[in-house]
């Protein structure tokens, strides 16, 4: 039985989704003016490769924030509604563990992605 101040409660959980949705309105916004024309580049400049490469080294904290926002916010958004539809508290269990893996997964490769570069 979780105490009133355990993390396992959905209101951490909502509270963890407006967090995260609140550092991706900073951070997406920052990204999509990267490839704007506000920069005083053309659309096919924004999509060179060196131009991309260089804006991934150089905000490479940002594009981190980005991506494990993003990752955490979507799959666990994926997994409330996944619970809310499917109504099996008996299962609940499997979609958590299914949904834990695939974040680890997705975060392990767009950290290397990242790392790499």
């Amino acid at each position: 039985m979780p105490s009133k101040y355990s993390l396992l409660k959905e209101s951490w959980n909502m509270i963890l989704m407006y967090a995260l949705a609140l550092i991706m309105v900073f951070v997406l916004t920052f990204h999509l003016l990267l490839v704007s024309p506000l920069t005083g580049k053309t659309f096919e400049q924004v999509l060179n490769y060196s131009y991309v490469l260089h804006n991934l080294t150089y905000y490479r904290i940002v594009f981190g924030l980005l991506l494990y926002a993003a990752v955490i916010h979507g799959l666990n958004g994926l997994r409330v509604v996944l619970i809310e539809w499917l109504h099996v508290k008996r299962f609940q269990w499997i979609i958590n563990t299914i949904i834990v893996i695939l974040m680890a997964v997705l975060l392990a490769v767009g950290t290397y992605t990242l790392i790499a570069i």
